[in-house]
């Protein structure tokens, strides 16, 4: 009888693929996770007050300080007269940038000055997790890791394969 011997594979990249994507889950949840703490937090941090920033005479302008609350009060620079809330309307976008906008036809000519609060993002309970699910989102970052752990893996698969001496062979080369 013949000797019944199987050829090692090259290199078995099947426990790296599966490993790759239990990493890139992990991330993913670790990042919602973290994004959620931050903005449950947000609302019990302290207000900051901004005084008098110019709104400009535009329709829409956005504010400097970001994580805005509210407009608190506006006012005409042509008569420090101030401007009910009624004759505009703000918004915030996703990344808590406010902005003033549609002022009535009889302001948005005059240059106009807003009050206005903000959330002071800058206490450490905020700006930890902030951080943390910022440097976790940046998926590019992980790229370099897993192409780097994928080299690694596959090389420590050749020395494995290269110095097992015959562990990997199936076949006792006895006849039946």
């Amino acid at each position: 009888m013949e000797k019944l011997e199987y050829k090692k594979s090259a290199v078995d990249l099947t426990d790296l693929a599966l490993g790759i994507v239990v990493l890139g889950i992990v991330v993913v949840i670790g990042a919602n996770i973290l994004i959620k703490v931050r903005d449950t937090r947000l609302p019990d941090l302290p207000i900051l007050t901004t005084t008098n920033e110019s709104a400009g005479t535009k329709l829409s302008t956005t504010f400097t300080n970001t994580w805005f609350k509210e407009v608190t009060a506006c006012v005409n620079n042509s008569n420090a007269a101030p401007i009910a809330s009624g004759n505009y309307s703000t918004s915030v976008d996703s990344f808590g940038h406010g902005a003033i906008t549609n002022l009535t036809n009889l302001y948005y000519s005059y240059q106009t000055n807003c009050t206005y609060t903000t959330y002071d993002i800058t206490q450490a309970d905020y700006d930890l997790a902030d951080s943390a699910a910022t440097g976790i989102s940046e998926y590019g970052n992980w790229f370099s890791i897993i192409v780097i752990v994928g080299v690694a893996a596959v090389i420590l698969g050749l020395i494995f394969m290269a110095f097992g001496k015959g562990a990997g062979s199936v076949g006792s080369g006895q006849s039946y």
